[in-house]
């Protein structure tokens, strides 16, 4: 299997990878943008960026209204594929909401793209108010999330301590840690099939508890838990949360 680091840039597209870029410059903060803004975004010139958007909004994938544009619904087909292709709504969304289900908490689970964690699947509780509003999609930072870092424990030594060294560290609160060796020492010596806890540190008062394993078809994947630190301070409720992660992975790691 070719690396994406073996291809040769004269063997790539540079007009397709400017559309994606295109498409990847809309999100949460900016749902709708100009073609001046656009431009600005992707470093592109504006000429080159009004016809990669107007070919975008020609096939259906991006919206124009006036002299704004947004991505349409059309976009979702494009992360169909992939989810439709590992049966995320046959087979493991169903043990993702069953696990949650057991013990009355929200579930998530999480895969890496480059130098972020990416949302790919998540069970909600009635009642339960989701934490720091991610959705299926979301992408979170990898070294200062639980799952960005469940998902590091599962990576050879090699790879780990790159993706250490080149992800982004920000500083989300005072509690955040980015001394890059300190985190280095920390998740080399977290054990195979343990779970990972970050307390305060990409919301104030929020902690998260996540675990990364290896699937049997080569996927690397973190399933993880948020909620209130007040919660996590009740007696057996980490314990508790710990050993569902456990059981979860289990499951879900004959299925991906």
């Amino acid at each position: 299997m070719q690396n994406a680091q073996d291809i040769q840039l004269s063997d790539t597209s540079l007009t397709f990878a400017k559309g994606l870029a295109v498409m990847k410059c809309f999100d949460a903060n900016s749902v709708t943008l100009t073609i001046p803004e656009i431009a600005r975004r992707c470093d592109l010139d504006r000429a080159v960026a009004r016809r990669l958007v107007l070919t975008l909004v020609r096939l259906g994938y991006v919206r124009q209204r006036g002299r704004s544009y947004s991505l349409s619904p059309r976009i979702l087909v494009l992360a169909g594929g992939f989810l439709q292709g590992r049966r995320f709504g046959l087979a493991v969304q169903p043990v993702i909401e069953g696990f949650a289900a057991q013990i009355g908490q929200p579930l998530m689970l999480a895969m890496r793209d480059g130098t972020d964690a990416i949302y790919v699947a998540h069970a909600g509780i009635d009642g339960v108010l989701p934490r720091l509003g991610f959705t299926v999609g979301s992408r979170l930072p990898l070294l200062a999330s639980s799952l960005g870092r469940a998902l590091l424990t599962a990576e050879d030594p090699e790879t780990r301590h790159r993706l250490i060294a080149e992800a982004p560290l920000t500083a989300w609160t005072e509690r955040t840690v980015t001394d890059r060796a300190a985190l280095a020492r920390m998740l080399d010596a977290v054990p195979a099939g343990t779970a990972v806890q970050a307390a305060g540190e990409l919301e104030p008062g929020v902690t998260a508890t996540s675990l990364g394993f290896r699937c049997d078809g080569g996927e690397i994947v973190a399933i993880g838990h948020t909620a209130e630190t007040a919660l996590y301070e009740e007696p057996g409720f980490p314990e508790r949360i710990a050993g569902t992660l456990q059981r979860c992975a289990a499951a879900l790691r004959g299925l991906l």
